[in-house]
């Protein structure tokens, strides 16, 4: 009895909670759908004025950065806001609410102003990113036009905000019938000015409208009694959750509205008028996704919130599939209006005025591509709303962040085929990847979501309808006839597995017809990149052995596809291995990562190929991962032992071949300025990058060296020695002053003073040895001290010139990776002997020129965190740990000294190495030492090694 009694009100609840969503739904997509239309005859307006050229590509590429940010911080708002509002209006006092509401008001507008203020400084470098493809005249009007468009930003955010809290108060209808004003008023100041201001009209209705609505809702949220007072109370712990929810979902809302910018790149480089067709294109289809999607998102999130919060999955469940199959039908019907009357749309819609047939045909085509995919457009973001209910935002930032990957390879290749069609597609297929992944996430996370189960709303209607005694024959007919071909779970397990092996089959047998070289390539390379991502201490042992052999002078290593093998699955691994405990215990990483995010930015402005700069970015973002890497692996002294003995194992092959070469004449040069002189460069065939590589490896032989006993410290001594051998016969003036130089700052950092004499009268020792071999072989060393070009640094303060002289601080993004090197190029610069150089031989320089201002300051950042990271570990560490940040500190002196010189701490053979290196004292195995209160920021990392642990014994098992 009380079992039915408990069903009974699990259903009137369940209809009282769709009642009352039904009830904001129609509010919201009456208003959507009013405001929808409005907006299409703007846009018909607008159209009918002024066409489909290249002037409204310089608007929309000019309204782009604004639009898309309002659209996400609003998206960050809904996610966030609602759920910490509502449990403050509902448990806490109505003081604490209206503290709340205007700590956020205020927040939003102070950060908003300045933020557009911002904006406005830097518009050329704002349009530039928005369409890098632009043609000139059309990027100066879009820049003339910011001033007009960008305060966009602040009215859109702030509507956004006060539409979700009077949401929250069940105020659905006239919040969002404001939004009309928007489209009224652009009409009128199109009509009236449209023809003698031209677009600039577009522009200034837009702003107007825009305020129109604010004023709209600040009236009506004091009718609602929202209470504002001028107070900023940012040590509110509602403030600080409102954060923690926000930010990943901040971040995954970038990345969903980066896809449009995305698109809106590769359209760029089409003929005239492909962003307009695009832009036109999704005002079409934003009809159904503002009266649908988004009503019925902003509808349902309040009551599967109120559902998570309660714990009622059943009800979470039976909301969420019976939206999904309202929406769902609902999509499918316009999709396939839209797809078989996209051209009678159009033409019916814009064909007016400057809007000629063929625009006409290029936003059909456009818009029959984007309606392919508008029902897994639906799903997805319905689902989406399911995870922000349940507070999995993360979840959704890690699907963006493949959206967008997954989007801009699609534009590239279907743009290729298919112009502007082709990008409306691969928005679809995009759709439909992240509609699969996310269903399938959410059924991991709450059981199953019997999405192919009829809801019973939908039976009731059926019945209504007298077609429930055939709904009941096809139940019937189904369990009767499909039972038997229900498959059991492990059976549709090994049915998977084997499809997947057929499908494998199939792609080899493909590719083995087309390329059988290529298709062994990767064949062989998936095999090895799954075992990279399973056995990551492995993967890093790997990375010691082949990454120095990459791209030198040896045959083998070069063309076969090794640096891939190592780069994708390195920078896969970021999205696994904890980064958040390696960046707090190694906060250089974390600077290291923010400054090459922003290299990304400056894909707009480089100088070189797209492909080229996406694999050095990718190669430096590898970088990063390796440190992070090496930070979580190290667990023990015998892991931590076994690295460093592989990377001095490979130095010591380096340097033997370096060796090898001086005496054979290869794989070096002659000097310049001293006849005779030759200068080895082993495997790199450049004796900077020799002595930049061996001055790294130097003081972790020392290290290895003092921690060793018996025979063994001999042979690392041995291996010293032929490293110092290698190192001068590369005669390298900076890494021969550099080097003597980090050994004496490393002997003051030892845990001992004895370790210190030894050390010291070593050094002393050596250098007296040095000194004698020097003069007895008549070794020109000290020439090359003494020559008249050390004045210039070797000619190099003429390139610094260079680049100073053609250095534009308004650049904000600089001029984009790479453009320092094809400036030199270009200029040819020589002072009486020919062409100096074309590297700038300077990492801050080349920063400065190639990222601007910001790139350089991130770079300093990083470069000052690192010796203050070390040394505040000093106080705390044991004598073993002491000695290894004395190491780091040597050679931490050895790269920034050399780094004013050359610039090899960012090519593909040096990079990890010195990542790794410089991370060893940072690494897990010292969190044995740690302080307890240390302990808690572990814990994602422990439940990291511990996975690793368990892999580990089952190989052994």
């Amino acid at each position: 009895m009380a079992s039915t009694t408990t069903a009974r009100l699990r259903a009137v609840r369940q209809k009282i909670v769709n009642k009352n969503i039904i009830r904001a739904l129609f509010s919201l997509a009456s208003a959507n759908l009013l405001i929808r239309l409005m907006g299409m005859a703007n846009q018909v307006v607008v159209t009918a004025r002024f066409g489909q050229s290249a002037t409204m590509d310089a608007y929309y590429v000019a309204s782009t950065i604004p639009f898309l940010l309002a659209q996400l911080l609003a998206s960050a708002i809904e996610a966030s806001v609602i759920p910490v509002y509502m449990k403050i209006r509902t448990e806490g006092s109505k003081e604490q609410a209206s503290r709340l509401f205007s700590t956020l008001l205020n927040l939003l507008l102070i950060s908003l102003v300045a933020f557009t203020l911002f904006m406005l400084c830097f518009r050329q470098q704002f349009v530039i990113i928005s369409a890098p493809g632009l043609p000139s005249h059309s990027h100066q009007l879009a820049t003339d036009l910011t001033p007009f468009i960008f305060p966009v930003l602040v009215f859109m955010t702030l509507s956004s905000f006060l539409e979700c809290l009077l949401n929250t108060e069940g105020q659905f209808g006239l919040p969002a019938y404001a939004g009309i004003l928007i489209p009224l008023t652009t009409v009128t100041f199109v009509l009236l000015g449209g023809k003698t201001y031209g677009v600039l009209m577009l522009c200034i209705g837009t702003l107007v409208g825009q305020f129109l609505q604010i004023i709209v809702l600040v009236i009506r949220a004091r009718q609602a009694k929202f209470s504002y007072r001028f107070v900023l109370d940012l040590r509110s712990k509602e403030i600080a959750t409102i954060g923690i929810v926000a930010w990943p979902a901040l971040f995954t809302a970038l990345i969903s509205q980066a896809s449009l910018l995305v698109d809106q790149i590769f359209a760029s480089g089409l003929a005239a008028g492909s962003i307009a067709a695009i832009t036109n294109a999704l005002k079409l289809i934003s009809v159904p996704i503002g009266v649908v999607f988004s009503s019925a998102g902003r509808a349902l999130l309040p009551y599967l919130s109120d559902q998570a919060a309660t714990k009622d999955m059943q009800g979470f469940k039976a909301t969420l599939r019976f939206y999904l199959w309202a929406v769902g039908i609902g999509t499918l019907i316009m999709s396939a209006f839209m797809i078989f009357g996209a051209h009678f749309i159009v033409r019916t819609l814009f064909q007016h005025g400057a809007f000629t047939a063929q625009d006409t045909d290029h936003t059909a085509i456009t818009l029959i591509g984007f309606s392919i995919g508008l029902v897994p457009m639906a799903f997805g973001f319905i689902t989406s709303r399911a995870f922000s209910a349940l507070g999995q935002t993360r979840l959704l930032l890690y699907v963006t962040i493949f959206s967008v990957a997954a989007n801009a390879i699609f534009d590239y290749i279907f743009a290729y085929w298919w112009q502007s069609f082709g990008i409306a597609l691969a928005t679809s297929a995009v759709y439909a990847c992240t509609m699969m992944i996310l269903l399938f996430a959410l059924r991991r996370m709450i059981g199953k979501l019997d999405l192919l189960t009829l809801p019973h709303e939908f039976v009731e209607v059926l019945w209504k309808l007298r077609l429930g005694s055939a709904y009941l024959h096809c139940v019937n007919w189904k369990e009767k006839h499909l039972q038997t071909l229900r498959i059991p779970y492990l059976s549709t397990q090994r049915l998977i597995r084997v499809s997947t092996i057929i499908f494998v089959f199939l792609a080899g047998t493909v590719g083995t017809i087309y390329n059988s070289l290529y298709t062994l390539r990767i064949a062989f390379g998936s095999l090895v990149i799954l075992a990279f991502l399973r056995y990551h201490y492995l993967f890093l042992l790997a990375w010691v052995a082949l990454d120095v052999l990459i791209g030198s002078t040896l045959p083998f290593f070069n063309g076969n596809n090794l640096l891939s093998g190592l780069t994708i699955p390195m920078v896969l691994l970021m999205f696994v291995i904890p980064i958040k405990p390696a960046f707090k215990s190694m906060p250089t990483l974390a600077f290291l990562f923010a400054y090459f995010l922003w290299m990304l930015a400056s894909i707009g402005n480089t100088a070189i190929p797209i492909a080229q700069f996406f694999t050095l970015w990718l190669v430096y973002m590898a970088t990063v991962a390796i440190g992070v890497l090496a930070i979580n692996q190290l667990t023990t002294r015998r892991r931590l032992m076994g690295i460093i003995d592989a990377i001095l194992l490979q130095a010591l092959f380096v340097a033997l071949y370096g060796i090898y070469g001086y005496f054979t004449l290869q794989n070096g040069h002659y000097d310049t300025n001293i006849a005779g002189l030759y200068r080895t460069g082993s495997l790199f065939d450049a004796p900077p990058t020799l002595a930049f590589f061996l001055s790294m490896t130097i003081p972790l032989a020392i290290y290895r060296t003092v921690t060793l006993q018996g025979t063994m410290r001999l042979l690392s001594l041995t291996n010293l020695l032929v490293m110092l051998a290698a190192m001068a016969l590369t005669f390298t003036r900076v890494a021969n002053f550099s080097l003597p130089l980090s050994i004496l700052l490393m002997i003051c950092f030892l845990p001992s003073r004895k370790l210190k004499m030894s050390l010291l009268a070593g050094t002393v020792a050596l250098a007296a040895i040095v000194m004698l071999v020097i003069l007895t072989l008549n070794l020109p060393l000290l020439e090359r001290f003494l020559n008249p070009d050390i004045l210039t640094f070797n000619g190099r303060t003429y390139l610094w010139s260079a680049l100073l002289e053609h250095f534009d601080p308004a650049q904000l993004l600089g001029n984009g990776l790479g453009s320092s090197e094809v400036l030199l190029t270009n200029l040819q610069v020589g002072v009486g002997r020919g062409v100096i150089g074309t590297a700038p031989h300077n990492i801050f320089l080349s920063a400065l020129y190639d990222h601007g201002l910001v790139g350089v300051t991130l770079l300093s950042l990083m470069l000052i965190a690192l010796p203050w990271n070390l040394l505040s570990r000093l106080r705390k560490a044991t004598p073993d740990h002491r000695l290894i940040i004395a190491m780091a500190l040597a050679v931490y002196i050895n790269i920034l000294i050399q780094s004013m010189f050359v610039t090899v701490i960012w090519t593909q053979q040096i990079g990890a190495y010195v990542w790794m290196i410089l991370s060893l004292p940072f690494v897990s195995y010292w969190s044995m030492y740690q302080t307890p209160t240390e302990v808690e920021d572990t814990v994602e990392l422990s439940i990291y090694q511990n996975d690793q642990y368990n892999k580990e014994q089952a190989i052994h098992a």
